[in-house]
This record gives structure tokens, C-alpha cells and sequence, in this order.
């Protein structure tokens, strides 16, 4: 898949699906700790995600992680996560939207802090 190249809103399909473009979910988390203390625990953070959404850890993509504009002990963290097949079926998608806005994803608070959901879109 590596010359496969996908224009935005598409991704690439996960390690192990056929090769393709697909149309994740866009998350946005601001989390209770500094940028420095994100990215050594970056695989952590996808195995939260992944757990908490049912969804393997080849499917959570840590898009980018940057430092709070208003808080810099903050961090404002971009995660696409990306459907096995051409998309995510509307109950999936609509399980996942309700189990971050209602907090029922568990990240790791001791290592993560609390967690403020900025977004989750999926057309």
C-alpha cells in the first residue's frame, strides 16, 4: 500500500485490510497533560482508544498531538479511526460518537489525565 494515496477526508485503509481509501472518524481529545508527557505513551494511548471504542489497535491512528493554545498544560490530540471496510456501518459510528461523549472510553488518567472530547465527526 505504499504508493496508495488518499486525498482528505480519506485515510488509508489499516494494517491488514486490502489496500484502499476510507473514511474514518475524526476525534479530538484534549487530555489533562502536557505534550511531553504524550508522546512516549503514544501505542498506550491507541490501546485506550481501541479498547474503549471495541475497535483493534491497527484501526486508532494517532494523527497529531500538540500543546493547548489556552492551556499549555494540555494537550489537544487528532485521532482518525479507520473502518476495516469502506466505512463504518451507522451504529458503529453512532456507538462510538455516544461512548466518547459520554466519557465511557477509559484512558489511562494516571498516565493521560482527564480527558475533554473537542470533536467527533464522521459525515
Amino acid at each position: 500500500c505504499e504508493q496508495n494515496s488518499c486525498i482528505d477526508p480519506l485515510t488509508s485503509t489499516p494494517i491488514g485490510s486490502p489496500c484502499g481509501c476510507v473514511l474514518p472518524i475524526r476525534v479530538k481529545l484534549k487530555l489533562g497533560v502536557a505534550s511531553y508527557a504524550v508522546f512516549p505513551l503514544i501505542a498506550e494511548l491507541e490501546i485506550d482508544v481501541a479498547g474503549g471504542t471495541y475497535l483493534k489497535q491497527s484501526q486508532v491512528r494517532i494523527m497529531g498531538a500538540d500543546a493547548d493554545n489556552q492551556d499549555q498544560e494540555k494537550t489537544v490530540v487528532n485521532i482518525d479511526l479507520v473502518p476495516l471496510g469502506e466505512k463504518f456501518d451507522n451504529a458503529t459510528a453512532l456507538l462510538i460518537y455516544e461512548r466518547f461523549w459520554q466519557k465511557k472510553v477509559a484512558i489511562n488518567a494516571s498516565h493521560f489525565g482527564d480527558y475533554e472530547v473537542v470533536y467527533v465527526h464522521y459525515p
